[in-house]
């Protein structure tokens, strides 16, 4: 297709500015085929490692570089500052030699989209909303837009709204598929099926809940969440899985202070009947304790120091408790908090009262509904957009 005079003439009439930097050191670039990502916010990038886990299934090497406008230090190793000027874009273009490229929302910055054409690489627009369209980085070019989306081979929106305003900016319906958001979800813990049909048997009808990853600092909490919860389930079984094998004999001899019948992994492959408390002291493979309790505390959450991302039990269908400390994984925390598939704990006086009021099946069944759809709409979204970038790739091969 014929470039739009009006882009052309816009293009040649950007002057590189002195005050430019060049573009960086780049590294090296990895065998296989090279996707470059164009990022418009770092909270894209979680996404884009979803992503990139996904095509990694594949024997064949597919490597996503990405990069963000507004790159700083501490994103090293996750993405590279977004090129910027016709030279540096052309010398960025010229070092990665990219098979595609993926233009995750934003502005239509005409300087980069001219140049990704010109180098002959097909773009796809991922994670559309339809908004901004009618403005570009540099500038406004009247009447441009309708050509500037031409560029795109598909265009993939998060609903149909946003598909039917990029449809009124001049898209064509044929470029366009509604997908949903692209979201960042955590992989699926393996888990052996074997060993979680022992421990159901073994466990029985006991109402249970998990402590993942709890650091000695959680102890004295846990210990009065279980006293609490225990009043109204005589057999309740709470599964701690320590953070680090050094945590074991803190929580264990924390536990025993407050009365508790505790039994060790180690000692006892599964839960004997006495026990109120059980230590994973063997093996940290959370997959399978996510997989056994319905409800489960991310350690570390209540009084900070780290935590796993509340993802990975959502994902193998358990109701998430977290406290106020969980960065880094704030925003999947929150898309948990809203579909009602976990809840903050404010303190650990309140997590006592939350994890008995979740014991109630119907209430932690919904729950863990929740938090597996939510988990699930991610994965669903990124399989679509990991089929689509296969077919571009076959089709570039042959």
């Amino acid at each position: 297709m014929a470039r739009s005079l009006k882009i052309a003439a816009y293009v040649a009439g950007l002057r590189q500015s002195s005050a430019e930097n060049r573009l960086g050191i780049q590294p090296g670039r990895p065998e296989g085929a090279v996707i470059w990502a164009r990022c418009c916010h770092p909270d894209q990038l979680s996404a884009i490692e979803t992503l990139q886990r996904k095509l990694s299934e594949d024997a064949d090497a597919v490597r996503i570089i990405a990069t963000v406008p507004d790159w700083q230090p501490e994103m090293t190793g996750r993405a590279l500052p977004e090129p910027v000027g016709k030279a540096n874009i052309r010398a960025f273009l010229s070092h990665w030699q990219p098979m595609m490229a993926m233009w995750l929302r934003g502005e239509l910055d005409v300087v980069l989209l001219n140049a990704i054409r010109a180098a002959n690489v097909p773009c796809i627009m991922v994670d559309a909303n339809g908004r901004g369209l009618h403005t570009m980085t540099g500038g406004w070019v009247p009447g441009a837009i309708r050509q500037l989306l031409a560029q795109f081979d598909t265009i993939l929106t998060i609903d149909k709204p946003a598909a039917e305003r990029l449809v009124s900016a001049g898209a064509a319906p044929s470029q366009i598929d509604i997908t949903g958001p692209m979201e960042d979800c955590a992989p699926v813990l393996p888990y052996d099926e074997t060993d979680r049909r022992d421990l159901a048997a073994a466990i029985s009808t006991r109402p249970v809940w998990l402590a993942a990853a709890a650091r000695a600092n959680d102890c004295q909490a846990l210990a009065q969440a279980q006293q609490e919860a225990s009043r109204r389930a005589h057999r309740l079984l709470l599964i701690v899985v320590p953070d680090r094998a050094e945590t074991v004999t803190q929580i264990a001899e924390g536990m025993r202070a407050f009365g508790f019948h505790v039994a060790l992994r180690s000692q006892t492959p599964e839960p004997p009947e006495p026990a109120q408390v059980y230590i994973v002291d063997t093996d940290y493979d959370l997959g399978l304790w996510y997989r056994i309790a319905p409800v489960t505390y991310l350690g570390g959450t209540l009084f900070g120091g780290g935590c796993r991302d509340p993802f990975e039990p959502a994902a193998l269908g358990s109701a998430v408790l977290y406290g106020a400390h969980i960065a880094p994984f704030q925003r999947n925390a929150a898309r948990l908090d809203i579909a009602k598939a976990s809840q903050l704990v404010i303190s650990a006086s309140q997590l006592g009262k939350t994890v008995e009021a979740l014991l109630a099946p119907d209430k932690t069944a919904q729950m863990a509904h929740a938090a597996w759809d939510v988990t699930s709409r991610g994965a669903d979204v990124t399989n679509q957009i990991v089929a689509l970038i296969r077919q571009r790739l076959e089709e570039r091969i042959a």
